[in-house]
């Protein structure tokens, strides 16, 4: 077949060609232009590299249709536009990890059936791509959040001099490789050693995010005590500061009875108190205490005078139980530090967590340590030296109060 064209129409073709970005329309322009010029079908696909029978058909596209336009794999037109309408709300409530699955749904639901190239053209019109779905807390309250940043920029605001707000939390990372994405050339297979073995870095640490100061400790083991030994940490890591309001998560490490004796924020002296740290069960408030208890309770006070107001109550012959209670002292705030706890399930709240993902990426991931010795000084000589090579303005672009704003899922 040999196709006729008009002066004009070569030249718009020309000109189209030219401003074509979609190869696979270039090469049906190409078909029709030389074809006009006297090439065989034949020698035009030898020069273009494709089958003879496509070239026929590209010619025989735009003789009987005047079609240049590439619709291969599929089209709009097997699906009306109500069912795709209903298709697309259907893909942005539900994840499907292949196309094929998107395939037998649409076939399953409308009776149509796709090819694998099809469905990929459609979902890519329909402005769909292949990425991870992004996890968020089932459980955040955003009536909590919204109030918490309130009280936070309220802070904030009214901060006195050598007045700092740190935001604190814990870190389990392990010496287990951490493989993650990165630019790899086309057609090499990147191998990277692996080593599962799952001994960890405790770490509890505090950062300000004005300055960018970071404070980080290991422990045995994140619990009430080593909470204290951080904060007696930061206490003599930061003598220029007067006082530091403390932000962190509402886990156990923070809330316990030890951390809230230190801090002076609630009576550390309670049913549990006495239970975990005497061994004494008392019975309900209105109740009146007996010998045994009076003997057991006696050791207390002469252990922790400092948390009763009267000393002596307990040599009174009848006491109730609240009456016990109500003779504690009340604790004196800390003299540096005022915790504040964030609401439940709220990481984006906590800055600190991005300090967490710039470790990772500095000194973690794709990184094999064969030694458990040489991963825990990894770690900890990131806090003390690696730190502070990075730039302060790559920091705060990272790692600021620009709050993410978590969506709900239903």
């Amino acid at each position: 077949m040999k196709i006729q064209l008009s002066k004009e129409d070569k030249i718009r073709l020309e000109k189209q060609h030219r401003k074509e970005r979609n190869s696979r329309v270039c090469d049906r322009i190409k078909a029709v232009l030389l074809s006009s010029e006297g090439w065989t079908q034949c020698q035009i696909a030898q020069a273009l590299r494709i089958h003879e029978t496509t070239v026929a058909n590209h010619l025989d596209d735009y003789c009987i249709k005047n079609k240049l336009k590439d619709e291969s794999g599929g089209s709009e037109s097997l699906l009306t536009k109500e069912q795709s309408e209903e298709l697309i709300r259907h893909l942005e409530q539900n994840t499907y990890p292949t196309t094929k699955e998107i395939i037998k749904y649409v076939y399953l639901t409308y009776g149509i059936k796709y090819t694998q190239k099809g469905m990929y053209c459609w979902l890519k019109r329909n402005k769909f791509s292949f990425k991870h779905p992004k996890g968020t807390p089932l459980k955040h309250d955003k009536e909590k959040q919204v109030a918490f940043k309130e009280k936070y920029f309220k802070i904030k605001e009214n901060l006195y001099v050598n007045e700092k707000i740190f935001f604190m939390d814990s870190v389990h990372p392990t010496q287990a490789t951490k493989i993650t994405s990165g630019w790899i050339r086309t057609g090499v297979e990147k191998v990277i050693a692996t080593v599962a073995d799952r001994k960890r870095v405790n770490l509890t640490g505090a950062v300000n995010i004005e300055s960018m100061a970071v404070f980080a400790k290991d422990y045995e083991t994140v619990n009430g005590h080593s909470t204290i030994d951080f904060l007696q940490y930061l206490d003599e890591s930061t003598p220029e500061t007067d006082f530091i309001h403390l932000i962190a998560d509402g886990g156990r490490a923070h809330t316990c009875i030890e951390v809230g004796a230190y801090l002076g924020i609630k009576d550390p002296f309670n049913r549990k108190y006495l239970e975990d740290n005497y061994q004494i069960k008392l019975p309900a408030s209105g109740k009146i205490l007996s010998k045994k208890l009076r003997k057991k309770l006696d050791y207390v006070f002469d252990n922790e005078p400092e948390l009763f107001l009267d000393n002596e109550i307990i040599l009174k012959k009848q006491i109730t139980v609240q009456a016990f209670f109500d003779s504690l002292r009340t604790p004196t705030p800390h003299h540096k530090f005022k915790l504040h706890i964030l609401p439940p399930y709220s990481p984006n709240l906590n800055p600190i967590e991005r300090v967490w993902k710039v470790m990772n990426e500095k000194i973690r991931n794709n990184v094999v340590f064969e030694t458990f010795k040489l991963f825990e000084d990894t770690v900890l000589n990131f806090f003390k030296d690696v730190w502070n090579t990075i730039s302060i303005d790559e920091l705060k672009s990272r790692i600021n109060d620009n709050f993410e704003e978590l969506k709900p899922v239903f």
